[in-house]
């Protein structure tokens, strides 16, 4: 028997979900859907899933396609699964695509292109508030936002601003946004907060654009390039009552967070002494190599090896 798998939230079942299913069931011979817990959903930030575990089970098993529904409980499930079950394939849209190749080892791994024009966070945005995002910047750090997003329920990105059109017209193509502009007014006008990858000198700029615009604004490191920007972009966003982070993601990363309680709660004794590094492998003209870009790797990763001794030690420094 060729058994095929496949999992999901299936909040609000619509057409692109039965297609999933439909074409999933078509690939093998005994079609296993996995359904993810409500504590999963939490654990994994999707914070708006609005139905049930047993409503959403109960809407998958009408469509008639499952020949067998599991829950899914926990990150690493799907490879006990696969082995457990001696599945063939495993399938899940294509907005996953590579996500998922490292179960290559365990079977055939299928991504299905998803069906365009609708979406559970589509369907949440007619009775629930949605943050619209839009991005400003392109570039390799812009796509790998996007990706990310995906995990997090609440949030839509709805479009890309570049002051070269050609750039912006094809990152839009690329993650199926709804727009792609060179025109600041008309991309403030269709979003409600703002996320900001840019180069560094241009970061000031454009959080201050955005702050004016009333919107929020997450904005990559370093957020300026001198502390007096920094503390003028602080204080307009406190007086206008707007959010402005800086995206620093270990920051906000549970296993970074756990590590500091443990460490502050004495477990390993009263600490005397931080040492941090961040080492990478890289080739060819970057940014990191180069002072005339803003600064070179201390603007660009200083902030990672400093944020764990600021946490731990403080701000209350002697000499600098």
């Amino acid at each position: 028997m060729n058994k095929v798998i496949t999992y999901g939230t299936f909040d609000l079942l619509h057409y692109g979900h039965i297609n999933l299913l439909k074409r999933a069931k078509a690939l093998g011979d005994y079609l296993i859907v996995g359904v993810t817990s409500d504590s999963y959903d939490l654990e994994r930030g999707k914070l708006n899933v609005q139905q049930s575990l047993l409503q959403r089970i109960d809407n998958v098993r009408a469509t008639g396609f499952a020949d067998e529904i599991i829950v899914e409980e926990f990150e690493g499930q799907k490879i006990f699964d696969i082995q457990k079950m001696g599945i063939n394939t495993f399938v899940i849209g294509s907005d996953w695509e590579g996500k998922f190749d490292y179960l290559k080892e365990y079977c055939d791994v299928v991504y299905l292109e998803r069906t365009r024009g609708i979406s559970s966070t589509a369907l949440r945005q007619k009775d629930y508030d949605i943050v619209s995002i839009g991005i400003i910047g392109s570039g390799r750090i812009a796509k790998r936002f996007v990706k990310e997003s995906k995990y997090v329920s609440g949030v839509n990105i709805e479009g890309v601003f570049n002051p070269n059109i050609t750039s912006a017209q094809k990152f839009k193509e690329q993650e199926e946004l709804q727009f792609a502009t060179d025109d600041l007014k008309d991309f403030f006008s269709m979003i409600s907060a703002v996320y900001i990858a840019s180069p560094h000198q241009t970061h000031f700029g454009y959080i201050m654009e955005a702050l004016k615009a009333g919107k929020h604004v997450l904005c990559e490191k370093p957020l300026t390039l001198t502390k007096q920007e920094t503390m003028l972009a602080y204080d307009y966003a406190r007086k206008e009552k707007l959010v402005l982070l800086e995206a620093i993601k270990t920051a906000y990363c549970p296993a970074f967070k756990h590590m500091l309680l443990l460490a502050k709660s004495g477990r390993i004794g009263n600490i005397k002494d931080i040492e941090a590094s961040f080492t990478k492998l890289v080739a060819g003209n970057i940014r990191e190599l180069r002072v005339d870009m803003s600064g070179g790797s201390i603007n660009e990763l200083s902030s990672y090896v400093l944020l764990p001794i600021v946490k731990l030690l403080g701000t209350e420094y002697k000499k600098l």
